[in-house]
């Protein structure tokens, strides 16, 4: 977690949240966001420009693209220590923007998995801790990626997953966003569970586990 997400914002609702923030017009509301599709991200490079990159880190070193689908999170607990995540880590940090999370939950006896919406109280936008960094393939185009590190769940997300995103708080935003190199161990001390009682959940219908599905629907609480 997270495998899906959503950012059902627009434009000047994210220049509200955000006022320090460049977010061009062309963003619009999206409610079913997948791994290897483009995510809202705001860089260390640029930590005053949202930017859009490819959900699934494509390490600068690699020589293909493969891994594309496996590196969409990164656990807290390794970022330092793994080759794939260390330097990014330390220099390519960047915030996901969203405003609400799905997973899914094996019921006993049902075919389908029953998913679930997460999100924080009122529904605002949030940023999720990320790494990104820049590929260039052979014939010399560039690919920007990102992943989003993951943390131990707080005691509400426990219930339907065993890991959760890190939710950064806001005023730890410019310590995240600092350009160049940061000291791991201080970058690390944030990575920390959000707390639960500033969150809530709901079921949602099958519809969205079809990740082609977009649109209200997605997020409509089952009743």
């Amino acid at each position: 977690m997270p495998g899906r997400i959503t950012l059902t914002t627009d434009a000047e609702a994210l220049r509200a949240a955000y006022p320090w923030l460049q977010v061009s017009d062309g963003v619009k509301p999206r409610y079913n966001i997948a791994p290897n599709s483009p995510v809202a991200v705001v860089t260390n490079a640029a930590p005053q420009q949202l930017d859009f990159m490819i959900w699934g880190l494509i390490p600068s070193w690699n020589e293909g693209v493969k891994l594309r689908t496996t590196l969409f999170n990164v656990r807290a607990e390794s970022v330092v220590s793994k080759p794939t995540f260390r330097n990014s880590f330390k220099r390519r940090r960047c915030l996901v923007l969203a405003d609400g999370v799905f997973e899914w939950v094996k019921v006993k006896g049902v075919k389908l998995k029953t998913p679930y919406y997460l999100y924080l109280k009122g529904h605002p936008p949030f940023a999720y801790a990320g790494l990104w960094d820049e590929w260039t393939s052979i014939d010399g185009s560039e690919v920007k990626s990102c992943c989003i590190i993951t943390c131990e769940p707080n005691e509400m997300v426990r219930k339907i997953h065993h890991r959760m995103g890190v939710i950064l708080h806001e005023e730890d935003f410019d310590m995240w966003l600092k350009p160049g190199e940061e000291d791991p161990k201080l970058m690390q001390s944030l990575l920390l569970p959000y707390p639960a009682e500033e969150m809530g959940y709901h079921e949602v219908s099958t519809f969205v586990t079809n990740k082609s599905n977009e649109g209200e629907k997605c997020i409509l609480p089952v009743v």
